[in-house]
């Protein structure tokens, strides 16, 4: 799809396009939030194991598929069928996302032994499913456009839709849940309902996506995998965003995974307010685009993505203040900042992955938009899975009691500091790390230009 008219000016992509783009994301929110949230709430107050458990169980799983992302990100740069290149790993990918979802959250009763295995299996088959679909899919937005802000717009679409999925991981699967007694078979009519959205929404996705976009590369040719990881290290901006992605990735990851908990021990709102937390949230998420949107337009996308940083860090921070005298008002006040700055932080980021990836191909001339993806999701997986591993240690050691059958115990003092360490402090420390990164970002729309015209004259390929 040729992304600029006869003049030079980059078009405005399709309403049917930005629609079809963003709707995938749906199920890979709720893919990564509930599992991250959910499984080491499902191990550890359903099926009677400890947090350390089912963050090794993640942690494993994840660390063991990083080297996937690399392998589908390299294959889907190079595929050419008659589905075009993206599209028959997201088809893939929406198919075994939706099984392995079933796998997590209604595994059959059986021992614990049996378990272990059942669960290793089921989160193999999850983290190769989620990259088959998130890799391409990540590629797409520096391939359906060349426009620097209509990027941007069209990530304001996938956010949106990425509020809507955080919105069903978050809320629906706490109502789906706590209709079916908090327990077992709660867990597993949750894990049914939204596997078949994880799978419409992915598919819908797969479909909808043109079949050819981007421009191809007319010279150049793929690299040996060390020279080409050289070549990826020489863009500058990719490597700081990379990096901020690392802190990013840990930070969230340290949310997910004490949020609930936090919500049923330490302040006591239990699944209710959860959902309001999540329902608030999301939608002030969804609300906001417009303000982020022309904010990257008006002061550029890396400070609009530090006011983020700045707004989520207060936000989480004041949970601190936070205990079981909190009344819904307060829990409301909390889910406007926290989605008002996750929403900047959502956009601006893939926004500049985006432009990342197209200041990429304008450099070197070749088409690896996948294999970008790929190391963003071998950062994601990797530091999720060591933020999840090393919250469910923390846990551990001092203290936390598990349960079955969706019982909440009186937790020892220890297990509390827990806790509000993992959701309030941790990830306030991760994003001020994170943010150093991105202030020595320094890709704007005059560089990302300069960089095209040189490409143009035929210097495409002398770092700049």
């Amino acid at each position: 799809m040729d992304a600029t008219t006869a003049g030079g000016a980059h078009k405005r992509l399709d309403i049917g396009i930005c629609l079809g783009f963003g709707v995938g994301t749906v199920g890979v929110s709720i893919m990564l939030n509930t599992v991250t949230t959910y499984f080491p709430a499902l191990m550890s107050t359903v099926l009677g194991q400890s947090p350390e458990i089912a963050g090794y169980l993640l942690m494993v799983s994840k660390l063991a598929d990083a080297v996937i992302d690399v392998v589908i990100g390299s294959l889907s740069d190079r595929a050419r069928t008659r589905w075009g290149r993206r599209k028959p790993f997201l088809a893939a990918g929406a198919l075994l996302s939706a099984v392995s979802f079933v796998m997590l959250f209604a595994p059959p009763v059986m021992g614990q032994g049996a378990l272990m295995v059942w669960m290793i299996a089921a989160l193999v088959i999850y983290s190769t499913a989620y990259s088959l679909f998130n890799v391409p899919y990540m590629a797409l937005p520096a391939e359906l456009t060349d426009g620097f802000h209509e990027r941007t717009r069209l990530i304001g679409f996938r956010t949106v839709f990425v509020s809507i999925g955080q919105l069903l991981a978050m809320a629906g699967t706490a109502w789906l849940i706590q209709s079916g007694g908090a327990g077992r078979a709660g867990f597993a009519t949750m894990g049914l309902v939204m596997a078949l959205i994880i799978g419409g929404a992915m598919t819908a996705t797969a479909l909808s996506v043109p079949v050819q976009h981007g421009t191809q590369p007319t010279t150049g040719k793929h690299l040996p995998g060390f020279a080409q990881m050289r070549a990826i290290a020489r863009n500058r901006p990719f490597m700081m965003l990379l990096g901020a992605k690392v802190f990013q990735f840990l930070s969230f990851a340290s949310v997910a995974s004490t949020m609930l908990l936090y919500m049923l021990n330490v302040v006591g709102v239990g699944y209710t307010g959860q959902i309001i937390m999540a329902v608030t949230q999301n939608v002030v998420t969804a609300l906001a685009m417009p303000l982020w949107v022309w904010s990257g337009k008006t002061i550029g996308k890396r400070r609009t993505y530090l006011c983020g940083v700045v707004i989520f860090c207060l936000t989480t921070l004041s949970w601190l203040l936070a205990d079981n005298s909190i009344t819904t008002v307060g829990i409301m006040v909390r889910a406007v900042g926290g989605g008002l700055g996750s929403g900047a932080i959502i956009l601006m980021s893939i926004s500049m992955l985006g432009d990342t990836q197209a200041y990429d191909r304008v450099l070197t001339g070749e088409a690896r938009e996948g294999l970008l993806s790929s190391a963003i999701a071998v950062v994601e997986k990797v530091s999720f899975a060591l933020g999840v591993a090393v919250l469910g240690v923390f846990l551990h050691a001092l203290g936390y009691v598990p349960t079955t059958g969706g019982a909440i115990v009186k937790q020892p003092e220890s297990a509390m500091l827990a806790l509000k360490v993992g959701f309030a402090v941790i990830p306030s420390i991760m994003f001020t790390i994170n943010g150093l990164f991105l202030w020595a970002y320094d890709l704007d729309e005059d560089k990302f230009a300069a960089a095209r015209l040189r490409s143009e004259e035929g210097f495409g390929n002398t770092a700049l």
